[in-house]
């Protein structure tokens, strides 16, 4: 009789700890969690500017960056929202000519350098990108500083971009641009 309840208590242990093991198996099953490596958001818009250059850097006015980061990450994980920003960085920002108010005789070509610079509330502002000895009529191709981090300055609602710009001569018009920005995002738990 005791050899019956002692194999009777083996087999309850055996079959306890087999059923222990295969459950914790399915927590981590469901606690397991993978978020993708970095993605990218484009924010492409077009607009109105005021073209003033001088052979000496000016400063543009202030352009919406338009961009709402909460959103675009919950279209892609449902579950999460800017609070679960990690890092973001500027990958590409390229400004497109498409048309000035003086006939067009005022492109691009008469910019010979510019920097891209962003700001928010309560962050400050900072330079993000910059193009040197511009040849281009028809684009402004910037190259990021890839040292920039900007997890701040995507959080907020009010964010905006301006360029300081100088050119190889003095001229002034309205300009209709297209802006094209890339973000490189990264988010966690």
């Amino acid at each position: 009789m005791r050899k019956l309840i002692v194999n009777s208590i083996m087999v309850s242990a055996l079959l306890l700890s087999a059923g222990i093991s295969n459950s914790c198996s399915k927590i981590d099953d469901i606690i397991d969690i993978t978020i993708p490596v970095p993605f990218a958001i484009n924010n492409n818009f077009n607009a109105d500017i005021p073209f003033v250059i001088t052979t000496e850097f000016v400063k543009s006015p202030d352009i919406p960056l338009n961009l709402n980061l909460d959103e675009e990450i919950k279209a892609r994980f449902k579950d999460m929202s800017v609070n679960n920003l990690k890092s973001a960085k500027l990958s590409s920002f390229t400004i497109d000519y498409v048309s000035s108010s003086n006939n067009n005789a005022i492109k691009l070509d008469k910019v010979k350098d510019a920097e891209l610079w962003i700001k928010a509330p309560n962050v400050g502002e900072v330079r993000v990108a910059a193009v040197q000895n511009n040849i281009s009529d028809t684009a402004l191709n910037f190259t990021p500083d890839p040292a920039v981090e900007l997890a701040d300055y995507l959080k907020s609602n009010q964010t905006s971009i301006y360029l300081k710009i100088k050119g190889t001569e003095t001229a002034a018009t309205q300009m209709q641009v297209r802006i094209n920005s890339s973000f490189k995002i990264q988010v966690s738990l």
